[in-house]
């Protein structure tokens, strides 16, 4: 990595002492490419941001950022307007982050191709246990399965899920950021993903990379499933064909929340940003599942939980 000038943005709900800790490692473990950790307290009524205060108060590098609670897309947007970094790496503010983990992380960025950078990730509670490489959709469906690694340098992947992105601020900004129309949360990093391969730039897992996310079986607030299930389809409407979107409104049709999710969608401005990405993209959605198409892509045996699965997200 040439420019060491790193922000580490932290958008953070309940996260308590997990947040002081993440906060502690990052700056422990990143040497001297991380210039400051800004952390976003969404809205928070555990106190996580006044210990963050309390512990960091007189390292000039934290930033504390309350907010009422914006969800996680737009709270790490925030983050990036305060900012001061070349490279954003946006975290679950859950995780332990090995040392020197940040140059190995952002060196793929070299490569002007390179858009989106993730690690591999591991159980928090597992140092030596299974890891995830990236991840994709199920056939048919948007649920996700984790990767298994496929080399030892970096190379493209499917999607990211949400617990590590790096990116370059001005590829950043110029897309719009993560998308502002989810909800509280999910299916954000899945997004970002896609766009950022079809307006031309590679999503690229480095492998030489762990971080260790902490993946439990409840959020510390609260998540409606029909909110989870319209970040997906706000999701597809985005960047799917007709087809694909004609397909999933059917599969999803059945559900007793269907016609609320419906309305909320075309209540909001998806069509219009559907019709913009649509112009301005390099690459389509036939491109993406020829690129990774499903039988090339078998899920890794591993004891993770599914990025998205329902049963993790709801109280």
């Amino acid at each position: 990595m040439d420019d060491p000038r790193v922000s580490l943005v932290l958008a953070a709900k309940n996260e308590g002492e997990n947040l002081v800790d993440t906060v502690e490692c990052a700056l422990s473990n990143s040497g001297p490419s991380l210039l400051e950790v800004v952390v976003v307290d969404d809205g928070s009524t555990d106190g996580g941001g006044d210990r963050v205060r309390a512990c960091f108060g007189n390292r000039p590098e934290v930033t504390v950022i309350a907010t009422s609670g914006l969800g996680v897309a737009q709270a790490r947007n925030l983050g990036a307007t305060r900012a001061s970094g070349e490279i954003f790496v946006f975290m679950d503010a859950h995780c332990y982050t090995p040392k020197d983990w940040l140059e190995g992380l952002a060196a793929p960025l070299d490569d002007p191709g390179v858009g989106l950078v993730g690690p591999a990730l591991a159980s928090l509670g597992e140092v030596d246990g299974p890891r995830g490489y990236g991840a994709m959709w199920r056939k048919d469906s948007l649920q996700m399965d984790w990767l298994p690694c496929k080399g030892e340098t970096p190379y493209g992947v499917p999607l990211h899920p949400g617990g590590c992105h790096v990116v370059r601020r001005s590829d950043f900004e110029a897309l719009g950021g993560y998308d502002g129309g989810m909800s509280r949360w999910g299916s954000e990093g899945e997004e970002l993903s896609i766009r950022y391969w079809l307006m031309g730039f590679d999503v690229v897992v480095q492998p030489r990379v762990v971080i260790h996310h902490l993946f439990r079986k409840r959020h510390p607030y609260s998540i409606d499933s029909p909110q989870v299930y319209h970040n997906q389809l706000r999701m597809a409407l985005l960047h799917f064909s007709d087809e694909r979107v004609g397909h999933l409104l059917n599969r999803f049709g059945s559900m007793p929340e269907f016609a609320q999710i419906f309305l909320w969608l075309m209540k909001s401005d998806v069509m219009q940003r559907r019709k913009r990405y649509q112009a301005e993209r390099q690459r389509n959605d036939e491109w993406f599942f020829a690129r990774f198409p499903d039988p090339g892509y078998r899920p890794v045996e591993v004891r993770l939980p599914e990025p998205q699965a329902l049963k993790y997200a709801q109280q």
